[in-house]
């Protein structure tokens, strides 16, 4: 793969690893309905998970990328790692 391409996907995997991410997190909050079934509420919280795990899956292959091209693209490398790196540090930072 040529590291002009790894740069470009690197920087769509990070922004589609995020909202994966997001997603998987935010369809957790909440209580559910008394009236649904167990089974269900279980199979929600499952996709929820591997949504989630996608996610990150998908913001570690970016930074991998990220880490390949920056010799040939580093503009957007460094882009994609700002992009990977500062969510993560924000959100560990307003845990403390």
């Amino acid at each position: 793969m040529k590291q002009t391409t790894a740069a470009n996907l690197a920087l769509v995997l990070v922004v589609a690893g995020w909202l994966l991410a997001f997603y998987g997190v935010m369809s957790q909050l909440g209580d559910p309905s008394p009236s649904v079934p167990r089974a269900q509420i279980e199979a929600a919280r499952h996709l929820s998970l591997a949504v989630l795990g996608v996610g990150v899956v998908c913001i570690l292959a970016a930074l991998c990328l990220s880490g390949f091209s920056f010799t040939a693209a580093k503009v957007r490398a460094s882009v994609c790692a700002a992009l990977g790196f500062l969510p993560a540090i924000a959100v560990i930072l307003s845990m403390l």
